[in-house]
């Protein structure tokens, strides 16, 4: 990017034109105007963009509102985010509370807040500790599930799926009360329709159907379906209503 280009800063109420900045960083309560270009976005405070959004790195330790679609190479989120579009995110990182109205792709998510998404959520490598709700399709290669909170997907597919009790609940008794006094008493579990992959390892999950080649089907499950190419491995405090080689 060219030197030439403006860093804006803005620590009380201000008012941004949008274009083609170097920096925005916004301390207090800020808006921009039209669609923002920047190399470096960082909302300690209360910002808003009110057209779509391009940057190299956003970070969000405030509240950060996008009324459009938003492009990054890295976004991370530890305040309150949300995009009413579409999201596109090399690496999307959330401590916080993170809302996409639309569809979310990118390479690597790790949650450990909780994040929604109202379209389809694809990575490459999907973490999570925190809790999660993807209104549509939860797609990665490689999926790992920390149950940390209430998660849910409409379906759920990938090569390695891999769900596990725990997640920030077993590091502490102290943390144990803040996650369920945050969650208001939600249980950590993993509810969907469908779990597809090739590797599929569960704990805590109701859903429909499981489809697989290698499925162990751990404690807490409660599963109606389950169709397997190879080997499959119910635990005894599971439950699975029916079980299918194909």
């Amino acid at each position: 990017m060219s030197d030439e280009r403006r860093s804006i800063s803005m620590s009380g109420a201000g008012k941004l034109s949008g274009g083609d900045y170097a920096r925005v960083s916004i301390s207090g309560a800020g808006k921009v105007d039209g669609d923002l270009k920047a190399e470096e976005i960082r909302i300690s405070g209360a910002g808003k963009v009110s057209g779509k959004t391009e940057a190299t790195t956003i970070s969000i330790s405030g509240s950060g509102v996008f009324d459009g679609p938003v492009t990054a190479d890295e976004m991370a989120v530890s305040g309150a985010g949300r995009i009413e579009g579409d999201a596109k995110v090399k690496e999307m990182k959330c401590s916080g509370s993170f809302r996409v109205s639309g569809s979310l792709s990118s390479e690597y998510v790790k949650v450990s807040g909780h994040i929604r998404v109202g379209g389809n959520l694809e990575a490459d490598i999907f973490k999570a500790s925190g809790g999660f709700d993807v209104e549509g399709l939860l797609s990665a290669d490689k999926v790992e599930i920390h149950l940390g909170g209430k998660c849910s997907a409409r379906e759920i597919g990938g090569e390695s799926i891999h769900v596990e009790r725990g997640g920030l609940r077993e590091k502490s008794i102290l943390l144990d009360g803040l996650v369920r006094m945050f969650w208001r008493g939600a249980a950590a579990e993993l509810t969907t329709t469908s779990i597809e992959g090739d590797e599929i390892e569960l704990e805590g999950t109701t859903a429909d159907v499981v489809r697989g080649k290698r499925v162990v089907i751990g404690p807490g499950c409660h599963i109606k379906t389950v169709e397997y190419t190879e080997t499959l491995d119910v635990h005894d405090d599971a439950e699975v209503d029916k079980q299918t080689k194909v």
